[in-house]
């Protein structure tokens, strides 16, 4: 426990409960106030016309993606910077703030959240596919440019602005002070994907999922707790660096569309696949670092 939260605990006239409880359980505030935060804003699509139909009103167009836009950011990143600023001041936000811009972190880790997505699905393509994959991708190899990176720099790397700062820039990093990097992941992976259940109850807008299936979201949830085990791998390789964690996310957005556009006749099972194929090298890697995930007990710290 640090100086400041002990001395939040002290002060007990001086401190609301709610800030006590947080000095207390970080970790677990963080969590409560993400979800609640989101999934409140969620909340008239998925019991409105867009989604559950318990209530006869639908959302208009542009408040719905302002709806869906600021949840993601009012809840994991306004959670840790709330909770940031609660246990460790303004200087504190500061430092957080810092890890935005850390980007001296090495070419290899940017070519990996580049390129290393892309080539997954491309590679769980072909086994249901043979060489067509590949043989499209080299001859419309300029979808990359008009589909992929636009998809990777803009719109889904927006939303994962307001995620990422919160997923892994507090609670991995908070978890993996506690608990080894392997058990963090699979806490952060969980509720990551849980955190997601009211997409999937949407029917209406984007993102438009069709009507609720427990199935699909186990199997996403599912992919989710595997994809964070290697995200957690290349996220301390990268010394905590939000920017890289941003990355990771955004071009796992950006995928699923260049595969999509690439390939219009994509089996479904190839989806299925690429979660063996995190699986796999998830445990590869799980192994290769003896559970470490590349982890050090002091990440590089940004004033």
């Amino acid at each position: 426990m640090s100086d400041i939260q002990a001395q939040i605990i002290r002060e007990i006239p001086q401190a609301s409960s709610l800030k006590q409880w947080i000095a207390r359980q970080p970790v677990a505030a963080y969590f409560v106030l993400a979800f609640l935060s989101t999934w409140i804003l969620q909340l008239p699509m998925v019991l409105g016309q867009d989604g559950l139909s318990i209530f006869h009103f639908s959302i208009p167009l542009p408040i719905y993606i302002v709806l869906f836009l600021a949840s993601s950011f009012t809840g994991p990143t306004g959670a840790a910077v709330y909770i940031t600023s609660v246990l460790e001041g303004q200087k504190g936000v500061r430092r957080f703030f810092g890890r935005y811009k850390q980007w001296r972190i090495g070419l290899r880790w940017y070519l990996f959240a580049f390129f290393a997505l892309p080539l997954i699905y491309l590679v769980a393509a072909m086994i249901f596919m043979g060489i067509e994959p590949l043989t499209a991708l080299v001859t419309h190899w300029q979808v990359f440019f008009t589909t992929y990176l636009p998809a990777l720099l803009i719109f889904p790397a927006f939303i994962t602005w307001g995620e990422e700062p919160g997923w892994r820039g507090f609670a991995l990093t908070r978890l993996q002070e506690k608990y080894s990097p392997l058990v963090s992941s699979v806490i952060v992976g969980l509720l990551h994907g849980l955190w997601h259940l009211p997409v999937f109850m949407i029917v209406n807008g984007p993102p438009a999922l069709g009507p609720f299936d427990p199935i699909h979201f186990l199997v996403n949830t599912f992919g989710i707790m595997m994809i964070t085990l290697i995200w957690t791998w290349v996220f301390n390789n990268a010394k905590g660096s939000i920017l890289m964690a941003v990355l990771l996310h955004a071009s796992s957005n950006a995928t699923s569309a260049f595969i999509g556009t690439l390939i219009p006749d994509l089996p479904k099972q190839v989806g299925h696949t690429t979660f063996v194929i995190y699986f796999l090298l998830a445990a590869v890697l799980v192994v290769t670092t003896n559970g470490l995930l590349g982890y050090q007990s002091k990440q590089a710290e940004i004033e």
